[in-house]
Parts: C-alpha cells; structure tokens; sequence
C-alpha cells in the first residue's frame, strides 16, 4: 500500500487533466497570442511529468527507467487524452496539441535531471 501513495499525486493530476479534457466546448483564457492552448498543454504535462518522476524517484526507480517509463506512460497518457476528446462535444483530437503535452513531459524530464543534480 505505501507503494501507491506515492503515487497519488501522479494519480490525482491524471484525474485533473482527463476532467479538464471531459468538460464540453472548453473555453480557455487567452492573452492575445493565438497559441495558449498549446502553452496550456505543456504546462499541464510538465507539471505531470515533474509529479511523475518524483514518484518515481520515491519508489526507488533508477533515473534512467524513472525517464523511460515517464516518457512512455506519458506519451500514452498524452495520446490517450487526446483521442478521449473526440468523444466530448465541442472537443476534437488535435495531433498539435499532443506534441506539446510531449513538450511538457521534454521540459519536465530536463528540469528533474538538472534539479536532481
């Protein structure tokens, strides 16, 4: 059971992201650049992927598979929510959308790697 709570916050971010992809017609507020869905999607994958290799890290993954296993859970998690969006209404599957979560997770296993040293 220890084992999974370390988990939770990978766990309840999962949860945050899939309900924002379940709500309808989502407008997102803007700043005027055209693009801030994309910087939405980096962040929320960056945030993703910082909880998932502290997980990691915690549950005594080695830094390399703690890496694979966050870009490849990750990358599926990515394509799995996007392609989850084609069944909301007002919502579509974007490829655009899923390179940036991709982004996010980059950023995110660069970060852990220099904030870890």
């Amino acid at each position: 059971m220890e084992s999974v709570v370390k988990w939770v916050p990978v766990i309840i971010w999962s949860a945050v992201v899939f309900t924002f992809s379940s709500i309808p017609n989502l407008k997102i507020p803007g700043f005027g650049l055209g693009f801030e869905d994309k910087i939405y999607h980096c962040a929320e994958f960056l945030i993703w992927g910082m909880l998932f290799a502290r997980s990691g890290t915690k549950a005594g993954l080695k830094p390399s598979a703690n890496l694979i296993i966050l870009f490849a859970a990750g990358m599926i998690f990515a394509f799995v929510d996007e392609w989850h969006q084609n069944l909301v209404p007002g919502r579509r599957f974007d490829w655009k959308d899923m390179v940036a979560d991709w982004a996010g997770l980059s950023i995110s296993a660069f970060l852990w790697l220099f904030l870890k040293k």
